[in-house]
């Protein structure tokens, strides 16, 4: 037969002692998905910036060109 347990008014039950690694693992189960969305997330900002930066134009791209317009009119 299966054994009863009485439960009496005004007691609580025995509660088991939870090790440390008990709390890391469930730690980690909950944090998993923020910590996988801010790597990626950090990847995204980090591949803008560096295309951002590699696109900003250069000083000596905006120097004008000598050549043919080199010649000053006075009037």
């Amino acid at each position: 037969m299966a054994t009863q347990t009485t439960k009496r008014i005004g007691q609580r039950p025995v509660k088991k002692p939870v090790s440390k690694l008990d709390t890391l693992h469930d730690t980690w189960t909950v944090m998993k998905p923020f910590v996988h969305f801010s790597i990626k997330a950090v990847k995204v900002i980090a591949h803008a910036l560096i295309f951002i930066v590699k696109h900003i134009p250069k000083p000596e791209e905006h120097k004008p060109a000598r050549g043919k317009n080199d010649k000053i009119i006075k009037i």
